[in-house]
């Protein structure tokens, strides 16, 4: 790693021939760049990708949270600048074991076993397993083991459930989901959580045979289902999955099957949000065998337009641009829908799916821009305040492909709006999916505007 001194009178000061950064002093301009920072191997990504030997993913992260260029990766770890290319745009994988040992030295990867990583695969692994005999009915359901994971204990009993309790429960997860829409799920998940609590209390002292207790599980299998979701949203991962799983079973218990199908959709979700796609792709495609069971042509059409994006993302466009086609025509189909975990998705979340699923296509073009465009400026047009997270979503998607495409000032001008979006809610899935606009404006210049947006998008990302 090379250091360029300059010839100028008065301080020296040597540059990094791979990120471009100053060094402090002639001194330093041998020693290993710190380019590659070193709370980079403290991230859980980094590490399992490195415990995969996962090549491709080491490199999106690095071009995502530093300042390496193709040329600089391929220095460190001897590959061309044309591979590294490919390992970032998903047409290669490095699968000989010696350049793969070479890659993770070159990277300063630190001696990794791959027990956590295998750990998680196998949770993973059950997760889906569990699933799937759930939403078959192969699944042996005990309502007496339901508890759910941090719920606060609460020693006062409740003697009789009545038609208000139930209505209390409903009414407050109607408010806890609003927050979790506006604000992120870090501004309501201790809230959530209290009231979980106090619906278990409730769950104790229901009779699940008559109408009143069928209410109350579908409420509290709701709660759960929310809970998940906002555990996800604040990076909480092995407990969104604890929640999403009770939330099936007792979806499953109450033969609810559009609510199944809601929480399969969020486990699909929780897995395309780490990048284990293909897993998410099953969630999904459990899931929409249960909505097809429901009847629910809104919810059919959320889980195709989900699929179309995990197809998306695996790069397979014609069963992508399939899925979501079926997406619009049930759409069409769908009546008005008073089911609260569904009732969110309306003609402004098929535009934003619809722009998302075109953006994530590996292999770029015309049509797809100009869909991606066409979907999300509708889509945010059409966003109030008080869904404030998916206009952050929205925004970052189509600043993201501005610039990817040649229009960097609108890029630059639609980013800022998703940064000060960001700031406002307490989301850790909207601060992640600004790596994407990060990684474009570095791609796109070093110096200027995008790089002043890239930096600002670091700072966030790590404070």
């Amino acid at each position: 790693m090379g250091a360029n001194i300059s010839p100028f009178k008065g301080p020296m000061v040597s540059i990094c021939a791979n990120c471009g950064r100053e060094r402090a002093s002639v001194a330093n301009a041998k020693k290993r760049c710190s380019c590659i920072p070193k709370g980079f191997w403290d991230a859980s990504e980094a590490q399992e990708a490195a415990g995969r030997l996962d090549a491709g993913s080491l490199v999106r992260l690095l071009r995502s949270r530093t300042d390496l260029s193709q040329e600089a990766l391929g220095r460190l770890t001897g590959l061309s600048q044309s591979m590294v290319s490919q390992l970032e745009s998903h047409k290669r994988d490095l699968k000989d074991v010696v350049k793969l040992r070479r890659f993770l030295n070159g990277l300063g990867a630190p001696r990794v076993t791959t027990t956590r990583t295998q750990q998680e695969s196998v949770e993973s692994t059950k997760l889906l397993a569990h699933a799937a005999q759930v939403t078959m009915g192969a699944a042996e359901i005990d309502p007496h083991r339901w508890r759910g994971p941090n719920i606060p204990e609460t020693p006062l009993p409740v003697r009789r459930v009545t038609g208000t309790d139930v209505d209390h429960v409903e009414t407050v997860t109607k408010a806890l989901r609003a927050a979790d829409y506006q604000l992120g799920g870090g501004a309501c998940l201790d809230a959530i959580m209290a009231h979980l609590a106090y619906a278990h209390r409730l769950l104790r002292a229901a009779k699940p045979a008559n109408q009143l207790g069928l209410q109350l599980y579908r409420a509290v299998a709701d709660l759960h289902n929310l809970a998940g979701w906002a555990s996800f949203d604040v990076g909480h991962y092995k407990v969104a999955a604890e929640h999403l799983s009770l939330a099936l079973e007792q979806a499953q218990y109450i033969e609810e099957p559009s609510l199944v199908a809601n929480v399969l959709y969020r486990m699909g979700r929780l897995h395309l949000h780490r990048g284990h796609t293909l897993q998410a792709l099953r969630f999904l495609q459990l899931g929409q065998i249960a909505a097809q069971d429901s009847g629910c042509e809104r919810t059919v059409a959320l889980m195709c337009a989900n699929a179309a994006w995990a197809y998306a993302v695996l790069d397979d466009q014609k069963r992508s641009m399939d899925s979501l086609a079926r997406a619009h025509d049930a759409f069409a189909r769908a009546e008005a829908d008073t089911t609260p975990w569904v009732r969110f998705f309306h003609e402004t979340d098929l535009d934003a799916m619809s722009g998302v699923v075109n953006a994530a296509l590996p292999t770029p073009s015309p049509r797809a821009y100009t869909a991606t465009t066409e979907h999300l400026y509708r889509a945010v047009d059409a966003r109030s305040p008080a869904m404030g997270r998916s206009q952050a979503f929205e925004l970052t998607t189509l600043a993201t492909a501005h610039i990817r495409n040649g229009d960097p000032d609108q890029g630059v001008h639609v980013g800022r709006q998703a940064v000060d979006l960001a700031r406002q809610v307490r989301s850790v899935r909207v601060i992640d999916r600004l790596a994407p606009l990060q990684q474009a404006a570095l791609a796109y210049r070093t110096r200027g505007e995008t790089a002043e947006l890239a930096a600002e998008i670091a700072t966030l990302r790590t404070s």
